[in-house]
């Protein structure tokens, strides 16, 4: 579709109206242009001139990716508009194939058929990769019942990425399903039965990730082309089989407890062809850590990870939480021998800095004593800081210089379910009147939101909201401590 124009003059906002060169351009440069830019910063552009006024909605429409999950985009507008948004998209995107669809909404109680209509249509259209990410809220109840008939229809999807969706009307052995090289589900009531059945039917299943599925509790995977997996914070489970014998990449955040009961099965196994344990996968990495899943117990604790360090050893490279350490220091009162790891490359320790004592220290040393890595190239140590419960942050006296930024990202990094940050500028930043002062509070909070975005898309569970004033205006939470003492002093 053309956009017809003749305007050559943009208005800009405290300035004299000038040429504008860029709308001169052909729309396919523009497109391309616009079609670079952030989703939200690429609707901004619609108040640059009447040229520009559907200009975005055009790039995107011509684009074989539409990817709506911009947090930018999202934050601070209406559910209502968002989803107004997408659905003209693909209206104007007309019948034209798409390779790539993604979205992330929240809450979606009332819009539920509005995103089973996206991915519907998303796949009729040819779409390689669906993403839809309903998680964005923690405080969010529920999932999206998916209909049965979604995947009947046979279709290219490749990858597919599902939060908080509910699967259970969806039959494993769906046509639609069976081209899947990569699926990954966060916060899905996915069943042990139901994981073992899709993984055993996509036979191109190359990667699969699990994260806070917590319907979870004895899984059994087996896949002749899986090569990476990933299980993160599923509460429940307390077995894990393996059958992949081209498997190179093993992620495992959260607790394999070993409870010896012979009607319940327990632990870690890696197998081979006929459930053989002298088969395992040669694996080229391997990632184990329970920091910031939960409290440390030594009674309920004490196996956790007891056999997991063994079936994973003989990985290239691999990464151990403290935590894992002391497993292996307690294991060794019962069981003599060295953890044997002939082909490790690369070892990173991660140490919970809060949780760290003496004992630690001595196990630290006593651990790198029991490990046998002939090969062994390169040590990282990494002491972690776990802010797993913090949902309130206030910075004071902050005037966003790139230390304080820096503190800012360090903490924000260890606080997965932080909700709000309050930032509290000096009293001479944003004086009334002072247009210059005042501007430059508008950029200092543009900067933050942008550096905090960024650091939510890759750490945290949500976004938090950001909050930028002056002593004056700053009516929060404050500590019990308001007096500091070291004021006084002259």
């Amino acid at each position: 579709m053309q956009i017809e124009s003749n305007t050559k003059y943009c208005r800009v906002e405290g300035a004299a109206s000038e040429e504008d060169r860029l709308s001169d351009l052909p729309d396919d440069v523009l497109h391309s242009i616009v079609g670079r830019v952030p989703l939200k910063q690429a609707v901004r552009t619609s108040a640059l001139s009447t040229r520009w006024a559907c200009l975005w909605l055009h790039a995107l429409a011509a684009s074989a990716v539409l990817d709506f999950t911009d947090s930018e985009f999202v934050r601070g507008q209406f559910l209502g508009r968002i989803v107004a948004t997408v659905n003209r998209c693909l209206e104007v995107h007309g019948a034209a194939p798409i390779d790539v669809f993604r979205v992330a909404l929240s809450p979606f109680d009332a819009y539920g058929r509005d995103v089973v209509r996206w991915a519907a249509t998303a796949l009729v259209r040819g779409a390689r990769e669906v993403g839809v990410d309903l998680t964005q809220h923690a405080d969010v109840r529920g999932a999206l019942e998916l209909p049965v008939d979604l995947f009947q229809a046979e279709s290219s999807l490749a990858v597919l990425s599902l939060g908080r969706c509910s699967l259970r009307d969806v039959p494993p052995g769906t046509p639609g399903l069976a081209g899947l090289t990569s699926l990954s589900l966060n916060q899905v009531d996915v069943t042990d039965d139901a994981v073992r059945d899709v993984v055993s039917r996509c036979r191109l299943l190359e990667f699969l990730s699990l994260e806070s599925c917590h319907l979870l509790v004895s899984v059994r995977v087996a896949g002749d082309r899986l090569r990476g997996l990933e299980i993160v914070r599923c509460l429940a489970m307390r077995h894990l089989q393996v059958a992949a014998p081209v498997l190179e990449s093993v992620a495992y955040h959260g607790d394999v407890l070993l409870i010896w009961r012979e009607d319940e099965p327990s632990g870690v196994e890696f197998v081979g062809p006929g459930g053989r344990t002298d088969a395992r996968p040669e694996l080229k990495d391997a990632y184990l850590t329970h920091i910031g899943y939960g409290e440390y117990d030594e009674v309920i604790h004490e196996f956790a990870y007891s056999g997991f360090l063994d079936q994973v050893a003989h990985a290239k490279i691999l990464t151990l939480c403290s935590v894992g350490m002391r497993h292996r220091e307690e294991e060794r009162l019962f069981a003599e021998g060295d953890v044997d790891a002939p082909n490790l490359e690369e070892l990173q320790l991660l140490m919970d800095s809060i949780s760290m004592g003496d004992d630690d220290v001595t196990r630290f040393s006593g651990f790198l004593e029991l490990v046998v890595a002939p090969l062994l190239e390169r040590l990282f140590i990494r002491c972690e800081i776990a802010l797993d419960h913090l949902t309130f942050l206030k910075v004071v006296n902050f005037r966003g210089t790139r230390r304080e930024l820096r503190v800012l990202r360090f903490v924000l990094r260890r606080a997965p379910v932080l909700e709000q940050l309050v930032l509290v500028t000096p009293e001479d930043v944003g004086t009334p009147g002072d247009h210059d002062q005042q501007e430059s509070v508008r950029l200092l909070l543009k900067v933050v939101q942008e550096h905090v975005s960024k650091i939510s898309k890759a750490w945290l569970w949500q976004e938090p909201r950001v909050t930028l004033c002056r002593p004056r205006e700053d009516d929060g939470r404050s500590p019990a401590h308001t007096k500091y003492y070291h004021h006084d002093q002259a």
